[in-house]
């Protein structure tokens, strides 16, 4: 049997729209002190965490160390039951040929 995901809290809500707006407003991940003003929270580790949750969940993703560097991911395709990925390649079998 399998949950459904929770829904995102009203604060991950209001981090990640802060994230969308800074992104395409200067191109380039907001820091935790800059998002924590936008949404309320004085402490950084507060926003790490409801960072932490949200790349946890596969929203956004660090190009870097850094969270400044966080930019958001596209909506994972939803997966079809019963259908299983072979690869890059793959075949029937899941393996590929060899090169000739």
């Amino acid at each position: 049997m399998r949950r459904e995901p929770r829904p995102l809290t009203a604060r991950q809500e209001a981090v990640l729209a802060v994230i969308k707006v800074w992104l395409a407003e200067r191109g380039h991940g907001p820091t935790v002190r800059e998002i924590g003003a936008r949404v309320g929270l004085s402490s950084t580790s507060s926003v790490a965490h409801q960072l932490g949750r949200l790349e946890a969940r596969g929203l956004i993703v660090r190009t870097g160390r850094d969270w400044s560097t966080c930019v958001l991911c596209e909506e994972p395709p939803a997966r079809r039951p019963g259908l299983r990925s072979r690869g890059p390649g793959g075949g029937a079998d899941g393996y590929t040929r060899p090169a000739p």
